[in-house]
């Protein structure tokens, strides 16, 4: 039976995720399945976890109690509303993920973080091909234009990366200025340009749409993205997956630095004298504009 107010998860209209749902319903909830939506909203990442009978025990009522709004909430038992819960935390929701404590740790606070960034880096170093790394960083050098993207957190790594590339090679830029729809920045492109495109997970609706219609304009993709990501990298010539998850409720982007330092620094490699001609040209400027302190060694 279902409950009055509830959308079947296979009928017409999607019921949305497990909290949205809760919070569509919550006004109308009697007072014990009330209990059982706060105690999912004060600690979403256990949902993932909990049996039906812990969750009973954390909101203090019966376990029919549980079943009832499971069902008022469109699911047909405690089992789908859970692997809902997981499918957000694989998702990298910070609500449905939290941190761990290990023992021995207490004395220590940064030994774990440190240890955890190292293993993010080897990770995601481990998984390249170095001469996958190479062909790409000298199709940066040899392309007519490079265009960046990048959302969200993606986006502070693909700032990175135009910066480092500008510093040696002319005509690198951002593939969507701000204030620009995508499809202004995506028809400028052609089969001599190179498009690096960063999406690790928690990535906009309709990514892959993106890529694709990158693609389809004939300019060369290079996709950096994490192991979560379907679809988008049959339209890239290279791919490179990074290690983001921890045991922390923010994922770390430490591996995925890494390898634009690694891009930039082949991408220089590969262009040699002419990348050098260019740095120095910038060098040049940056003292005749004044822009940099005299004391920093950074480029």
């Amino acid at each position: 039976m279902t409950m009055p107010g509830a959308q079947m998860e296979d009928g017409a209209e999607p019921a949305g995720s497990l909290l949205k749902r809760i919070h569509r319903a919550y006004d109308g909830l009697p007072g014990g399945e009330r209990k059982v939506a706060d105690a999912i909203l004060s600690a979403p990442h256990e949902m993932a976890v909990w049996t039906a009978s812990e969750l009973a025990a954390q909101a203090g009522v019966s376990n029919a109690t549980v079943s009832r709004i499971v069902q008022r909430l469109g699911y047909r038992n405690f089992e789908s509303a859970r692997l809902d819960a997981r499918k957000l935390r694989e998702t990298g929701s910070p609500l449905f993920m939290t941190e761990e404590t290990e023992p021995g740790q207490e004395g220590r606070p940064f030994a774990r973080l440190i240890r955890a960034e190292a293993d993010l880096i080897e990770a995601t170093l481990t998984r390249v091909d170095p001469a996958l790394l190479r062909e790409a960083a000298g199709a940066l050098g040899q392309a007519r234009r490079v265009r960046v993207m990048g959302f969200r957190n993606s986006r502070f790594l693909a700032d990175y990366l135009t910066a480092q590339l500008a510093q040696i090679r002319p005509d690198v830029a951002p593939l969507l200025l701000d204030g620009q729809t995508a499809a202004e920045g995506i028809a400028g492109l052609g089969p001599e340009d190179v498009a690096v495109i960063v999406g690790l997970r928690r990535r906009p609706a309709r990514f892959s749409r993106l890529v694709q219609a990158v693609a389809a304009r004939g300019a060369r993709v290079l996709l950096v993205c994490d192991a979560s990501l379907r679809g988008a990298p049959a339209h890239a010539v290279w791919t490179f997956t990074c290690a983001v998850e921890t045991r922390t409720p923010r994922d770390s982007y430490a591996g995925a630095l890494a390898l634009m330092r690694l891009l930039a620094t082949d991408c220089a490699a590969a262009l040699g004298e002419a990348g050098l001609s260019y740095l120095n040209e910038v060098e040049t400027l940056r003292e005749d504009l004044d822009e940099l302190e005299l004391s920093d060694p950074g480029t």
